[in-house]
């Protein structure tokens, strides 16, 4: 393989660590965001082919805050958008001034309904029902996918079909635990550790390419004493 091959490969392994750091460095940014699910590259050979979403469980944390929703099993809550209906697992609700249940974003909640200003006591039962001083005011319509490829992620915490034909089924396997939030599906001592096996692995690459480069230096300065 000349030198000049192996100079290609040598960058292309270098963007590919960039690549992976950036994408590693998002999701410790996330360590905090309820629902998040960790990405990774996926490599074939030294080049980065896809980035592909795990979406694994996350722990549940209880916080104590009624209009805190975690989900346990495969669901998804789906969210009302400027953009049609997204998907997510972030549960981190509240009530704006129309009595709808809505995410940080002031985004509605699908399948909330109307919950009464003087509400005292608010129950989110297992299968989303929304219980206002006893009373059922609406069901959450939580959906589960067969199979998360067919989603992508859209901004920080959504997730839309790669098709907008495609929708949710009924769920089967997710429950509603109120009271509580999903936390991020990763551990961010390993995140960080294959943080910095990236960076010495892109410094390394670096170094190559740099000695390629002194070594095309050296060769010119040659040639041209010899003219």
């Amino acid at each position: 393989m000349t030198n000049a091959a192996n100079l290609l490969r040598t960058k292309v392994g270098s963007l590919a660590q960039e690549y992976r750091l950036n994408i590693i460095s998002n999701n410790v940014a996330n360590a905090n965001t309820p629902g998040f699910k960790r990405d990774v590259p996926v490599f074939e050979g030294f080049i980065v082919k896809a980035t592909k979403t795990h979406f694994e469980q996350g722990p549940i944390e209880f916080t104590g805050n009624k209009l805190d929703l975690a989900l346990q099993g495969p669901g998804f809550f789906q969210i009302e958008t400027e953009n049609g209906v997204r998907y997510t697992r972030n549960g981190t609700f509240t009530v704006n001034s129309a009595g709808q249940i809505v995410n940080l974003d002031g985004q509605v909640v699908v399948g909330s309904g109307r919950i009464p200003e003087e509400t005292v006591d608010l129950v989110v039962n297992e299968d989303g029902t929304i219980m206002a001083d006893g009373t059922d005011v609406g069901r959450l319509e939580i959906v589960e996918f067969e199979d998360t490829s067919v989603l992508k992620k859209e901004g920080y915490n959504n997730f839309a079909t790669k098709n907008p034909d495609v929708r949710g089924a009924e769920p089967e396997k997710t429950t509603v635990s109120q009271g509580c939030v999903e936390k991020p599906n990763f551990n961010v001592v390993e995140e960080m550790v294959n943080m910095i096996d990236t960076i010495r692995t892109f410094e390394s690459f670096q170094k190559v390419i740099l000695s390629f480069e002194e070594a095309d230096q050296r060769s010119i300065n040659e040639v041209g004493r010899l003219i």
